[in-house]
């Protein structure tokens, strides 16, 4: 996985969801890939478990193409974010989920009946986003949502995947949606939103 050989197969993890699982004990946690070269990852974490120094693991990076596994371990870690060493060759595969990518600064709005509800949108992909809203909407709800993004407005139908609290005080849900339908244009406007890299 050098950079200079691979460069856009490595750039295109940037940004993108990435899964740890923790041996031996097989915890799994997840971050987003903030930077990555052929010798370590650094991975925005904002989970409050603090590894223990050189904790091993096994990490799954899902790209907009292709999937990277290999093993690493702890090398540094500070509030927010970790760095792994990489310990082994990268096995690169066909995808096995669609590429999630983290957004800032990202709003739409979900109606439901005659209310609007304001959201966060906290990543994207392909076929759907996740992002923070105030109040719990069932799963499987169908919505109408709008977003405004910078190659223009996007609206369309949802469907709830997920509504889960965001902590036990909070009033404050994290949402998933599965985008079930868009125009023409708008699928356009998603998918270059989606795939930016």
């Amino acid at each position: 996985m050098a950079t200079a050989a691979s460069g856009e197969r490595s750039e295109s993890f940037v940004n993108v969801r990435v899964r740890l699982q923790r041996l031996p004990d097989a915890k799994f946690f997840a971050g987003w890939v903030r930077q990555m070269t052929d010798s370590e990852i650094t991975i925005d974490y904002q989970g409050t478990e603090w590894f223990a120094p050189g904790a091993k693991f096994f990490v799954t990076v899902n790209g907009v193409e292709s999937a990277a596994l290999f093993p690493a371990e702890l090398q540094s870690q500070s509030p927010g974010f970790i760095v792994l060493r990489i310990t082994g060759d990268p096995r690169y595969t066909k995808a096995n989920e669609e590429a999630r990518r983290s957004i800032v600064g990202l709003n739409g709005v979900l109606h439901l009946g005659d209310a609007e509800i304001e959201l966060q949108i906290l990543d994207v992909s392909a076929k759907g986003m996740g992002g923070m809203i105030e109040g719990a909407i069932p799963r499987g709800t169908v919505l109408d949502f709008d977003v405004d993004t910078q190659f223009g407005a996007v609206i369309g139908k949802s469907e709830v995947r997920y509504c889960r609290q965001d902590g036990k005080e909070s009033t404050r849900h994290r949402i998933g949606l599965q985008i079930v339908s868009m125009g023409r244009i708008e699928t356009a406007r998603w998918v270059r939103l989606s795939d930016e890299r």
